[in-house]
């Protein structure tokens, strides 16, 4: 069975892991997501671990775009723009002494591994203590995030805070309409209706499998733009959805998307 349920309203990617991004009129899918999606991430050196703005907030006063449309990851240079104006780029040799200094703390700007298998040089490094563990890619769940405009009118009338779908960054935001557009079928949390399904997107083929609820963190309450700093958004989506809001998948069949396209929904 195949019924459309929405419309492509927005498509949204993110060069650097947890900076805000950049917002397209058409994106190419791949099996890896996005294509210009999730290049780079922050390490911080005292401990190692990659950084994320459900703890260290202030990533989010930095955007990071492509500064032309990327073939491939590999292709892409990108811009990352920094409170005040100024602006840096991810090949730039100073760039990890810029971001320290601005965060004052150390860190380092890294593009993720892929499948490529570490050398026996690398490998003695990471067990000397030397080196960190490079991540194979950027993704905390799956490659691709999709939410609803349906589930965050219905969490704007259980709490009358700004649930700005930028809050939760998705890649893909739909709009499910309303009920007399023949799109939504009940009140709450639309992405519910879709799981054990399939989405595709325009009339190309392009599909998106394996959807599964995407748990929220502090990351969506931290202040960005206009956005003020909100600890009701992720309280109420605790309280009336065990903090799930939209859904992770994966690429199922790769293309072309583009804000416009209808979205259907593939059930057996």
């Amino acid at each position: 069975m195949r019924r459309q349920v929405a419309t492509i309203a927005e498509l949204w990617r993110y060069p650097v892991k947890s900076m805000r991004g950049e917002r397209l009129s058409e994106m190419a899918l791949t099996e890896r997501g996005a294509v210009g999606d999730r290049l780079y991430a922050m390490r911080e050196l005292k401990y190692g671990s990659i950084m994320s703005a459900r703890i260290w907030a202030a990533m989010l006063q930095l955007r990071a775009v492509c500064e032309r449309e990327p073939a491939d990851g590999a292709s892409a240079r990108v811009r990352i723009e920094l409170p005040g104006g100024a602006a840096i780029h991810a090949d730039d040799p100073d760039v990890d002494e810029t971001l320290s200094a601005l965060f004052r703390h150390p860190v380092r700007l890294e593009r993720p591994r892929g499948d490529a298998p570490l050398t026996t040089a690398e490998i003695d490094e990471i067990t000397k203590g030397h080196a960190f563990l490079p991540p194979r890619d950027l993704y905390d769940e799956d490659v691709l995030h999709v939410l609803a405009s349906g589930t965050l009118e219905h969490l704007r009338r259980l709490c009358p805070s700004d649930f700005d779908p930028r809050r939760f960054r998705p890649n893909v935001y739909v709009d499910t309409g309303t009920e007399a557009d023949g799109f939504v079928e009940a009140d709450g949390f639309v992405e519910d209706q879709w799981l054990g399904g399939e989405l595709e997107f325009g009339d190309s083929g392009v599909r998106i499998v394996g959807m599964r609820p995407a748990l929220r963190c502090a990351m969506t309450i931290h202040p960005q733009d206009e956005l003020r700093a909100d600890p009701a958004i992720l309280r109420t989506a605790a309280q009336h959805h065990g903090a799930y809001v939209g859904l992770f998948a994966a690429v199922g069949a790769r293309g072309r998307i583009r804000v416009g396209d209808p979205v259907w929904l593939v059930t057996n």
